[in-house]
């Protein structure tokens, strides 16, 4: 029974560091593409030069212009998707953490008020329905309509 703990808590620390490492790996080249130059094209030389600028894409982004601005960038298709792996850890990340310090805020807010117990939660319900009922001159009994 050891054994099995051991094999399967083990296994799933392997899995979790191998995932951890993939995301490491994943932002690593992320950061490395984003540290690359940029190579300005324009929109028509690209369409006349489709496999150069890939090429280009593979060292670099390209960044494809019109009129000399900015329109577009190409960038190779796993950069891609690894930036928006990256981005969504770090964005999913950011929600835990936002969430934990709202948890944590409650927490903090909910100390400050006393425990009731159930009772008295009770006794308190009971009584501001009797309020209510007073001032709204009804009474708790059925009223025959007939």
């Amino acid at each position: 029974m050891y054994a099995h703990l051991y094999n399967t808590v083990g296994g799933d620390m392997k899995q979790n560091l191998t995932t951890t490492d993939d995301k490491a790996a994943a932002l690593l080249r992320v950061a490395s593409y984003l540290g690359r130059p940029q190579k300005f094209m324009a929109v028509a030389d690209a369409r006349a030069e489709m496999r150069r600028t890939l090429e280009l894409a593979a060292k670099g982004s390209v960044v494809l212009t019109t009129h000399g601005e900015p329109e577009a960038a190409v960038v190779p298709f796993t950069t891609l998707e690894d930036m928006r792996r990256a981005l969504l850890h770090l964005l999913v990340e950011e929600m835990g953490s936002s969430f934990a310090r709202s948890q944590k805020r409650a927490r903090s807010q909910r100390a400050d008020v006393p425990a009731s117990s159930e009772e008295e939660l009770e006794a308190l319900v009971g009584e501001a329905v009797k309020k209510a009922r007073r001032r709204n001159g009804k009474s708790s009994r059925k009223v025959s309509r007939g």
